[in-house]
């Protein structure tokens, strides 16, 4: 279980880092700032991310809102002393999986964590019409017949179309997904090759395709 925990309270984040690592056998990643989070995300590799309220000067609500938009199938739990309704709401809204009040209780913070890294655990594969997208293993499957190990490129680009159906994904967000930074002119011939490899595999169902929305981005038509 890998767990990345960021609150502005050193001796906290030590303490509850600690105590995860040496009695629950997680795999912990610490640390009191926002900043440089999503290259964090990408490298290590999350099973769940517990989030402090306020970071600082940092909103650890719109924090989460950004790292949902570029890995919305990592758990997110707010903990906070701030445990106003207008706090709660906002964090459920945007995507939370949970919202804990300070002082944490470890044993209540673990069972949050064993129950919704348990929901992302099953979510090992992602599905449209008879194509499997095996998460773990980069696997294409066509009515279980394997079509393809996909490069990590192609793997992550059918990800976030998959879970975008009928819904256009920009330039941006794909760059994001793929690099972890903004679009830059020299990643778009290597998103159009990306798409290119993908469009040749998705040709076993002539309902399921990748059609350009000029100037914008892709949509995954299913």
């Amino acid at each position: 279980m890998k767990v990345i925990f960021v609150d502005d309270d050193i001796h906290l984040g030590d303490f509850v880092s600690n105590i995860l690592e040496s009695d629950y056998n997680y795999k912990v990643h610490f640390q009191n700032t926002t900043i440089g989070i999503n290259p964090i995300i990408e490298g290590f590799a999350p099973d769940i991310i517990i989030l402090d309220v306020e970071i600082g000067d940092q909103n650890g609500i719109e924090t989460a809102k950004d790292i949902l938009t570029k890995h919305p199938q990592i758990p997110i739990l707010f903990v906070s002393s701030h445990c106003e309704e207008e706090f709660i709401t906002r964090g459920i809204d945007i995507g939370g999986n949970a919202y804990i009040s300070k002082p944490l209780s470890i044993p209540i913070l673990v069972s949050y964590i064993k129950r919704f890294s348990s929901n992302k655990a099953i979510e090992q594969s992602l599905k449209i019409s008879d194509y499997r997208l095996e998460l773990e293993t980069n696997n294409l499957y066509f009515e279980n017949r394997l079509l393809k190990k996909l490069s990590p490129f192609e793997k992550n680009a059918l990800e976030i179309l998959i879970q975008n159906p009928n819904q256009i994904v920009s330039k941006e967000q794909l760059a994001e997904k793929l690099w972890g930074h903004s679009l830059e002119k020299r990643n778009i011939a290597s998103i159009q090759n990306t798409l290119s490899k993908l469009r040749d595999l998705l040709q076993e169902n002539k309902s399921i395709k990748i059609d350009t929305v000029r100037g914008v981005g892709y949509i995954l038509q299913s």
